[in-house]
């Protein structure tokens, strides 16, 4: 009974907010939180239109939440046609409504007729809907009459309707074509990052240089490396080299270039970086050189005022300053900040004051590890570091809370189960709650994934997703080189540049405490599906038995 009391209460949010404890504060993504919790409360239609036009950036989870409790008409009336399913498209009769109730997810699910009505009726009076025929076409990106609506239907319909409709090989005069879109970087995004867009990959592999972003150019890159051609890959990668603003995508470029050429001068050139990433450390463990511009402790004094970090409107404040800072003002700051339970803000200060040239690797609240090996300790603080630079007050855009970056409903669900109970969501920004709560969220990952960066992966992305990863696409399998080409081309931007970051972290972490720890096994065991996983080690198993008894 305690344990559904509990659970109701987070639910419900019966410890929650009174709209004067909202109205204080400044408009900012912690009060976006306290208001998305009173929205969720038993509140009057009045008090929910006081608390939401308060709102930071409204998005489509606040006005449904919204008008759940309110009695605007627009407001309602609204929420209601975002939210039309599919099937609902042809029935509805108001245009208005209609038009923002159609997508072109949706709209795959109609008949061509039904398609062409809708696109008769609306006439393109509330905007372009002329791609609603285009998808009436039996196959697209065959010629460059109609390629503007076609890629509105390729970026927005789905990528099963990409795999049916688009993947084939292109001519090269609708190649040259897409090259001056506006949206090819995110069409060679989207067919390069996806398995099953193969076809399309192998006309893209031809595109040689141009004038594109430096990203585009490195996925251009990447997908020649794919199919082979090598020599069109070293040119993308050229035209990207130095055009990166941040360290670790510049490194990437580098590594690359090695990778390819085996030019031991591109090897040197990445060990001289002065970020501390999986490239750089990479080409270090090689050369056998040490990674020395970090810090691990601060001399600190303890008292009673300093800022910890914990109280996320204090830490906004903060923050602000933090970000005016100079060399030459920073020293206050680090006064501000003394103390063991704010070494993290305080290395956080001197991380931002210096970068690039020292790196925050500090071991904040230790004291809540006591029961984790060596090596989990390595992987928490791989995370934390990722997840917060050790800052405990942090909510994200998507509300995960604190130090590790726990999501609401992961709490509600991981409080059924452990004997350390929240009051509410915003005890998870106490370093005790977040620490104790990702061990016991971790622990379900380890247990079916056995290498960091699919940890990673998975902590980021979720276990789902993370297995669907490994289980389809052929990704992460032995070959040459794998598997950087598999984590290069992982299609979720945040998964992917997160398992790179927090790798870097762990391996750093591990030395730090004394295990022995090589980069480049971990990369190894990374393509050994019966050690990395135990989705694909299981799939392996199942077949033998199979094959044994057939």
């Amino acid at each position: 009974m305690r344990f559904f009391i509990l659970a109701l209460c987070l639910v419900t949010g019966v410890w929650g907010f009174t709209l004067d404890e909202i109205n204080d504060k400044p408009a900012s993504r912690q009060k976006n939180f306290m208001i998305w919790q009173f929205l969720h409360q038993d509140i009057n239609a009045s008090q929910a239109s006081e608390a939401f036009y308060q709102i930071d950036n409204v998005n489509e989870r606040f006005l449904f939440d919204y008008a759940a409790k309110t009695d605007e008409e627009e407001i309602k009336y609204t929420a209601s046609c975002l939210r039309e399913q599919a099937c609902n498209l042809p029935l509805i009769e108001q245009d208005d409504c209609l038009m923002l109730a159609l997508t072109p997810a949706k709209a795959t699910a109609l008949k061509p007729e039904e398609r062409e009505n809708i696109a008769v009726g609306l006439n393109n009076r509330f905007g372009n809907t002329e791609w609603l025929r285009a998808m009436n076409q039996e196959s697209m990106y065959t010629s460059v009459d109609n390629l503007n609506n076609e890629t509105i239907v390729f970026r927005l319909a789905g990528a099963t309707y990409r795999h049916e409709r688009f993947n084939h090989t292109l001519s090269s005069e609708v190649l040259e074509a897409l090259g001056q879109s506006p949206a090819f970087s995110q069409i060679v995004f989207l067919a390069v990052t996806d398995p099953a867009m193969d076809q399309m990959q192998q006309s893209i592999a031809d595109v040689f240089v141009g004038n594109f972003d430096p990203q585009t150019h490195f996925f251009l890159a990447m997908n020649a490396v794919k199919y082979g051609k090598l020599e069109n890959a070293v040119e993308h990668l050229k035209e990207a080299k130095g055009r990166f603003s941040s360290p670790i995508d510049r490194d990437k470029i580098v590594f690359w270039l090695y990778e390819i050429t085996k030019d031991q001068n591109y090897l040197t050139e990445l060990s001289q970086s002065l970020d501390i990433n999986m490239y750089v450390l990479y080409a270090r463990e090689i050369l056998q050189l040490p990674t020395e511009n970090y810090f691990t402790t601060l001399p600190t004094t303890q008292r009673t005022d300093s800022i910890n970090g914990i109280d996320p409107f204090q830490w906004r404040l903060f923050s602000h300053e933090i970000k005016a800072s100079t060399p030459e003002t920073i020293v206050n700051l680090i006064d501000r900040c003394d103390g063991e339970d704010s070494v993290g803000v305080q290395g956080y200060v001197l991380e931002r004051t210096y970068e690039p040239y020292i790196h925050n690797f500090t071991m904040p609240y230790d004291q809540y590890m006591s029961s984790v090996s060596t090596d989990d300790k390595a992987l928490i603080y791989a995370l934390m570091r990722q997840e917060t630079r050790f800052i405990p007050g942090l909510i994200s855009r998507s509300f995960a809370l604190g130090l590790m970056q726990i999501m609401p409903f992961n709490v509600d669900s991981i409080s059924k189960v452990l004997p350390l109970k929240p009051s509410n969501y915003f005890d998870m920004l106490q370093p005790e709650y977040s620490i104790v709560y990702s061990i016991a969220h971790l622990q379900h990952l380890i247990n079916n994934l056995h290498n960091p960066v699919l940890i990673a992966y998975g902590y980021n992305g979720g276990l789902g997703s993370t297995k669907r990863l490994l289980m389809e696409g052929g990704r992460f399998l032995p070959g040459e080189y794998e598997p950087f080409l598999s984590m290069e081309l992982i299609g979720n931007d945040e998964n992917r540049e997160y398992g790179k970051r927090v790798l870097a972290n762990y391996v750093m972490y591990k030395k730090i405490l004394g295990e022995e720890v090589s980069i480049k096994a971990i990369f190894d065991n990374l393509t050994q599906p019966t050690q990395s996983d135990y989705f694909r080690a299981e799939a392996i198993k199942n077949r033998q038995t199979l094959g044994r008894t057939e």
